[in-house]
């Protein structure tokens, strides 16, 4: 009589066993969700969901010796046995972290300058998110991606709302706003993405500001234009790497300060007096670091001749010609605007280079023979082997260009050449870095945009400063996706899925409701 009272207390109980065995789940996954800092909290509920879970097989121990338990605990293990593999797949998924990156841009991708700034860190950066639950998600997948290169770089997310005494002493005023520090640096980015957190940290990390001295007086390129033929996106992608842009007047300095740390002479159109030109060959020799954009004279002859023997001594030699490219009208650009497809792979500042560049009205630039063996020249950047140099530039005044045999040169030409090194039984305490382009257009507010021309600059700027953590890659921004049509593949498309498909869906749904009926 005990035995089967017992059994039915028992079966009354049960109902009430699986009832606290899913609450007990439910609450396990908010502990380890909600509250991971409770350690105590998903042990305790851990503990009673094994309590309660032992409790329904010693009840219901005589219900599983049946066949139809067998099959239910079969499906059981299985269940189990699934739910096991996804949590691990989940697991690995989230320890060894894959994405698949399908922007024209690779917007989702870390830039090889962040990737290379961030690998390279040797102080602990802390980046602090304040923001509630909407932001941490938005930036969230940026920081991470930081953060899973270099330990050194910690992130913090911080509710203001919670924690408003925080954010007052840091001075936020807005949700969504980035506090990065660097030992007693710090700096604060709004809405941040990866060009602005990347440009400063590169400005924290940096112990002083380097300077750029742009040579001005003879018609060059104005660092402050905002024009088409300005150089002012240059200057701010400058002061965004923590570089600081002057103008230098030979004449009126007398000198080259101490505080230019390298000379820009960026499409000079009027020639130099000799105390400016003894000065630049002595800052050269004493090893100087300089960028010099040569423009050709469609008219003929030279802007700036008196800067020719200078470099000479440096055996650059640009030539009287104007480089034209037919490949490049099949890109949309004018022939006289050339593709620059093969870089110096031997040099920081091309070595990553994986993209073309244009560079308009291009003269080629030739590396004379006799190098000392102290002395490194190398070419950077050459044209197609379908371009040539046309020496008479007169057909460019007809409209008729043509290759011509024994006095044009064929591609590939260079365009741009690298100096690193010091002349022969030179006592300078250091080597002379210099850079020296086919033409100042390349790098305008125009121009700068295409392809790698903007990096080609800024990555000479770096290196001849020897300031090399800075070449590479930089972020860009994700262009606007857009799909143009045909009319045909328009009107295809159209009837494909308003008529034809709805139509065929109509007539299988009619089909198997006439086939149902005469069964």
């Amino acid at each position: 009589m005990n035995q089967p009272q017992s059994s039915s207390q028992s079966n009354k109980l049960t109902p009430l066993l699986w009832a606290a065995l899913g609450i007990l789940l439910l609450g396990l996954l908010v502990a380890r969700a909600m509250y991971p800092e409770y350690i105590w909290l998903t042990i305790g509920v851990s503990v009673a969901l094994i309590a309660v879970a032992a409790l329904l097989i010693r009840d219901n121990l005589q219900n599983l010796r049946g066949r139809s338990a067998a099959y239910g605990l079969n499906s059981a293990v299985t269940i189990v046995l699934v739910i096991s593999i996804v949590g691990v797949v989940n697991f690995l998924g989230m320890r060894y972290p894959q994405k698949l990156d399908l922007t024209q841009s690779k917007k989702h991708t870390l830039s090889d300058q962040t990737v290379k700034v961030i690998k390279g860190l040797n102080k602990t950066v802390k980046a602090t998110l304040f923001g509630k639950a909407q932001q941490n998600e938005q930036f969230r997948p940026l920081l991470d991606n930081y953060k899973a290169l270099n330990p050194k770089f910690e992130v913090e997310y911080v509710d203001p709302d919670r924690e408003p005494t925080r954010a007052k002493q840091l001075n936020i005023k807005k949700y969504g706003t980035l506090h990065v520090a660097v030992g007693s640096k710090e700096n604060k980015i709004e809405e941040p993405t990866e060009e602005k957190l990347t440009n400063a940290l590169i400005k924290l990390l940096k112990d002083k500001v380097t300077t750029l001295c742009s040579v001005t007086g003879h018609g060059e390129k104005n660092f402050q234009n905002a024009e088409a033929d300005g150089y002012d996106g240059i200057r701010k992608a400058l002061m965004a790497e923590s570089y600081e842009v002057r103008d230098l007047n030979l004449v009126q300095e007398g000198k080259i300060p101490e505080a230019c740390d390298a000379l820009a002479i960026i499409g000079p159109q009027k020639a130099f007096f000799e105390p400016e030109t003894k000065l630049l060959r002595e800052y050269l020799a004493s090893g100087g670091r300089a960028v010099l954009s040569l423009d050709m004279n469609l008219k003929g002859g030279e802007y700036t001749p008196e800067l020719m023997p200078i470099l000479a001594d440096w055996y650059v030699k640009p030539s009287a010609a104007m480089i034209v490219d037919p490949l490049s009208k099949m890109l949309g650009a004018d022939a006289a605007v050339p593709i620059l497809a093969t870089y110096q792979k031997d040099n920081a500042i091309t070595r990553d280079f994986q993209t073309n560049s244009f560079f308009p009205f291009a003269r080629p630039l030739e590396i004379s023979t006799g190098v000392p063996a102290g002395l490194n020249v190398q070419w950077l950047a050459q044209t197609t082997p379908k371009s040539w140099a046309v020496s008479d530039l007169r057909q460019f005044a007809t409209g008729q260009v043509a290759y011509t045999e024994g006095k044009d040169k064929m591609g590939p030409l260079t365009t741009a050449v690298a100096v690193d090194g010091k002349a022969k039984d030179s006592k300078a305490p250091r080597n002379t870095r210099l850079v020296v382009f086919g033409t100042s257009l390349f790098a305008t507010n125009n121009y700068a945009r295409y392809g790698g021309n903007q990096d080609f600059f800024l990555n000479s700027i770096s290196w001849v400063m020897e300031d090399e953590s800075l070449i590479s890659i930089r972020a860009k921004e994700d262009a606007p996706g857009k799909v143009e049509l045909s009319q045909k593949q328009g009107t295809f498309i159209f009837l494909l899925t308003v008529i034809i498909v709805p139509i065929l869906v109509a007539a299988a749904g009619i089909v198997i409701w006439v086939l149902r009926r005469r069964l």
